[in-house]
C-alpha cells in the first residue's frame, strides 16, 4: 500500500462501517485511476507524498453525512437517526416561526404601524442611526419567511422548505452584517449563535429524502399554535418589567421548555417496554445541546457586556439552567446511545431484525 492509499482509506473511515464493507476498495481503486499518470517520476512523487484534494474529501464527507442521516432504505440504525434530525429540525422551525411571528408583531405595533394598544416609551440606542431602524423592521419582516418554511415541511413540500429556510437565514446574517457596519457595535455571541442555528437548519433538512413517513401535520400545527402563544407569552412579560427586566431570558425561557420537555419524556419512557425506541431521546439529546450552547454563550455575554437592566438573579439563575440542561443532555445522550447500538447498523442485520416474529410497531425506523 503506497503512502497516498493510506492517507485516501483514512479518509474514507469517515463513512460508516457497513458502507465501507462493500464499497472501499471499489472507491480506492477509482481514485487511484483518477490519480494514475504515465509519468514514473510524477507516478512515484504522488505515491510518497501525494494526498486527496480537497473536492474530494468534501465529497466522501457530504457522502457520510447523507449515509448518516439516512437515505431510502438505510439501515436501522441511521434511518432512527435520520428521523431523530427531522423531529430536531421540524422542532427548530417550530420555535422560529413562531418568534418571527410575534417578533414582526411587535416590531410592527412598536413602529406605530398596528394599533393594537398604546405604544409604550422605549429609550433609543444612543448613537444609532435610522438606517438602523430600517435594518431592523427589515429583518423582522423578512423573519416571517420562516413560517412559511415551517408550513412547507409539515406538508411535505420539502423543496420550498428549503428554499425559503436558506431566504430567511440568508436575510438574518445579511441584517447582522449591516447592523455591525452602520453602528461599529460588536455582535453579541447569543445573536452569533442563533445565526449559526438557522444555517444548521437550513442545511439538516438533507434528512427530508424519499422514503420517510410524512409529517404528522395536525400535531406540529397545534405545536406552532402553542408556541406562538408562549412566546407572546413570555413578550408581554417582557414588557410588564421594562425598567427591570425579569431574571427569566431568552435562554433561559427555553432551559426551562427543555428540562420539561425531557422530564415528560423520560416519565412516558421508563413506563415503556425497554426494547421500544422512540426517535425523541436523539431528538431531544440534539434540542438539548444545542438549548445548552445557547445558554452558555449568554451566559459569555453577560460577563463581556455586563447585565445591566436585567434582574439580579439573572446569571445566577443562568448558571443553574446550564447545569440543569447538561444533566438532561448527559442523560439522553447515554439512553440514546445504549438504544441505537442495539439497532443493525447494516442491511443484511437490518433485513432479519425486520422479519422478528412478535414485533412492536415502536421498533425501529417508522
Amino acid at each position: 500500500m503506497t503512502r497516498l492509499e493510506g492517507r485516501y482509506r483514512r479518509v474514507l473511515r469517515l463513512l460508516p462501517a457497513s458502507y465501507r464493507r462493500v464499497w472501499e476498495e471499489d472507491m480506492v481503486c477509482a481514485f487511484l485511476e483518477s490519480v494514475h499518470t504515465d509519468d514514473p517520476e510524477a507516478a512515484e512523487y504522488m505515491a510518497d507524498f501525494g494526498r486527496p484534494g480537497w473536492p474530494e474529501v468534501a465529497s466522501i464527507v457530504a457522502l457520510a453525512v447523507r449515509l448518516r442521516i439516512g437515505s431510502a432504505g438505510a439501515p436501522p440504525r441511521y434511518a432512527a437517526w435520520s428521523e431523530a434530525i427531522r423531529l430536531a429540525v421540524l422542532a427548530g422551525m417550530l420555535v422560529n416561526a413562531a418568534a418571527s411571528t410575534v417578533g414582526a408583531v411587535m416590531t410592527l405595533w412598536l413602529a406605530g404601524m398596528i394599533p393594537l394598544a398604546p405604544v409604550p416609551v422605549l429609550p433609543e440606542p444612543p448613537g444609532y442611526p435610522d438606517l438602523w431602524h430600517r435594518v431592523s423592521l427589515f429583518s423582522a419582516l423578512t423573519g416571517l419567511l420562516w413560517l412559511p418554511a415551517f408550513l412547507a415541511l409539515v406538508s411535505g413540500r420539502w423543496a420550498a422548505a428549503r428554499w425559503l429556510g436558506s431566504a430567511a437565514a440568508g436575510t438574518a446574517l445579511l441584517s447582522a452584517a449591516v447592523t455591525v457596519a452602520v453602528t461599529s457595535q460588536r455582535i453579541s455571541g447569543e445573536v452569533a449563535f442563533v445565526l449559526l442555528i438557522n444555517v444548521l437548519l437550513v442545511l439538516a433538512q438533507a434528512a427530508f429524502h424519499r422514503g420517510v413517513v410524512p409529517v404528522k401535520r395536525r400535531s406540529w400545527l397545534a405545536g406552532v399554535g402553542v408556541c406562538t402563544v408562549v412566546v407572546a407569552g413570555y413578550a408581554w412579560l417582557q414588557f410588564q418589567f421594562m425598567t427591570s427586566l425579569p431574571p427569566l431570558d431568552w435562554a433561559g425561557l427555553w432551559c426551562l421548555v427543555l428540562v420539561a420537555a425531557t422530564v415528560a419524556h423520560l416519565a412516558g419512557w421508563a413506563r415503556r417496554r425497554r426494547d421500544r425506541f422512540t426517535a425523541w431521546t436523539p431528538a431531544l439529546a440534539i434540542l438539548a445541546f444545542t438549548v445548552l450552547g445557547l445558554r452558555l454563550v449568554t451566559l459569555l455575554d453577560f460577563a463581556r457586556f455586563g447585565s445591566a437592566g436585567w434582574h439580579p438573579a439573572t446569571v445566577a439563575l443562568g448558571i443553574a439552567e446550564a447545569v440543569a440542561v447538561a444533566v438532561a443532555a448527559i442523560i439522553l445522550l447515554l439512553l440514546s446511545a445504549r438504544t441505537l447500538r442495539r439497532l443493525p447498523a447494516t442491511a443484511a442485520d437490518g433485513i432479519a431484525w425486520s422479519t422478528r416474529p412478535s414485533r412492536s410497531p415502536h421498533n425501529g425506523p417508522h
